[in-house]
């Protein structure tokens, strides 16, 4: 019996081991996956911390199974672009950046530390990565006025449109306005037609590369529809004069003059409608003008005017007239039909803001050249509520069919092309293909049908005092 016990006591001992030694090693494997883990973490960790510079741009790649979105704490020092995971450093501070997968919803943290960049201490960033970003708009397929979401940019005004730079020179800033001012994403993105001629950075900074010309573009990131364009013309100063000294005396020798010397591509001839009118003087048949001034405002006939000889008092600040936006909706749609596609690129500009961009073409230009095509303070008719640039204020939009679609058919939805060519000594300003002026239909008619301008139509000067 003695041994029947120990042979079965000895037979219960062998599984009661195997057990423990199994337990024992479980323990062991998660202690050493536990300490595998934090290793890993240990080694990854450069990965889920990090520094970039303003205006730096980063491809965010997190350890994830399936596609992930990254989503910021703070856009406005890091800002991601919808639908991406591209991070752009907007300012100096510190950001939390999730990385979420979209299918098992496992999510990895990422601690962004964006600090000054030494070139631009104390500068931020106000554009955005230079990704395609899908917005949602309105197809221009009916006569509906086409509406903009809420919140997406709508319109875009410079502080200059053209620029003269030299080979090498880096020119200054151009100041961007972006309409409605509650526009949630301002975000911008500049290109060059031709690098070759000129580069520009993300931050608008233009570089003359080449002799030439080119034009630099600047676009809603949240709207691709709309944009505003630079054009640039590169010198070499380094160049001999000889080739310009050669076109000038072609163009001398072939260019034709009126008695007052005015070349007769500025004389104010009207070879379309057979009529002339002498500077600033009515048009045949037409009665003398009549006067009045409210509120330091002037009306001619009834029609508010503003140009070099009446302006408009400094407090004036009417915004874009909705009479005039009503009527630009109706006149956008029609063109839509026809496959022209028309934008507001410059609506109203605030007395203020006229002046700091005519004292920054005067600085540029000279006060004599930028009175051809900006407006003293006070004088511009943008100011008014009633004068927008459509699509782009820069002559690579003459001969455009936008341009053409505009001069012919502007008439019908109350506007008229303000500056035509050939009537500077009339109105003042440099042709301008893209500067219309809302009268309401009925005027408008009138006033394309005469050939006249507004000036000769109502019988008034457009000149400066001195």
């Amino acid at each position: 019996m003695a041994n029947t016990k120990e042979s079965k006591s000895g037979g219960m001992s062998l599984p009661l081991f195997l057990l423990v030694l199994i337990a024992l090693a479980g323990i062991a494997a998660g202690v050493w996956l536990v300490y595998k883990k934090k290793a890993d973490v240990g080694r990854n960790e450069k990965k889920y911390t990090f520094t970039m510079q303003v205006g730096d741009q980063k491809t965010l790649e997190a350890l994830l199974e399936h596609d992930y979105t990254c989503a910021s704490s703070a856009e406005g020092v890091v800002y991601i672009a919808p639908g991406t995971n591209l991070l752009l450093a907007k300012a100096a501070g510190e950001a939390t950046v999730i990385a979420k997968d979209s299918v098992t919803g496992a999510s990895e943290t990422f601690v962004v530390t964006v600090v000054e960049n030494p070139d631009h201490p104390g500068a931020t960033v106000r554009h955005t990565v230079t990704t395609e970003v899908t917005t949602t708009t309105t197809e221009l397929t009916t006569t509906e006025t086409t509406t903009v979401p809420a919140g997406v940019v709508s319109g875009i005004t410079l502080s200059y449109y053209s620029a003269n730079v030299k080979v090498g020179e880096v020119h200054p800033y151009a100041l961007v306005t972006m309409t409605p001012a509650d526009a949630t994403d301002k975000s911008e993105l500049w290109t060059t037609s031709d690098d070759k001629v000129a580069t520009v950075d993300k931050a608008g900074r233009i570089t003359g590369v080449g002799a030439g010309k080119c034009m630099i573009r600047v676009t809603s990131v949240s709207n691709p529809f709309v944009f505003a364009e630079i054009e640039v013309n590169v010198v070499d100063p380094n160049a001999t004069s000889s080739a310009s000294e050669s076109a000038s005396s072609t163009t001398t020798a072939t260019e034709t003059t009126t008695a007052s010397g005015e070349s007769a591509a500025d004389s104010g001839a009207s070879s379309q409608t057979g009529t002339t009118a002498s500077s600033g003087g009515a048009g045949q048949n037409q009665p003398k003008p009549t006067i009045e001034v409210r509120n330091g405002i002037t009306y001619v006939n009834g029609i508010l005017i503003v140009n070099k000889t009446y302006s408009l008092p400094a407090n004036y600040n009417p915004g874009l007239d909705k009479n005039a936006q009503a009527a630009f909706n109706e006149m956008q749609a029609a063109a839509a039909k026809e496959k022209i596609s028309l934008n507001i690129c410059s609506g109203f500009r605030s007395y203020t803001t006229q002046k700091a961009l005519y004292d920054r073409y005067c600085a540029r230009d000279g006060k004599a050249e930028a009175d051809r095509y900006s407006a003293r303070p006070g004088h511009s008719e943008h100011q008014s509520g009633l004068g927008m640039d459509i699509n782009r204020a820069s002559s690579s939009f003459n001969g455009t069919k936008e341009a053409k679609w505009l001069a012919a058919n502007c008439w019908k939805y109350g506007f008229i092309i303000r500056y035509p060519e050939g009537k500077e000594s009339i109105t003042g300003y440099m042709y301008e293909s893209w500067h219309v002026r809302y009268l309401g239909k009925d005027l408008a008619k009138k006033v394309y049908d005469s050939g006249l301008t507004l000036e000769e139509y109502l019988g008034i000067t457009s000149k400066y005092a001195n």
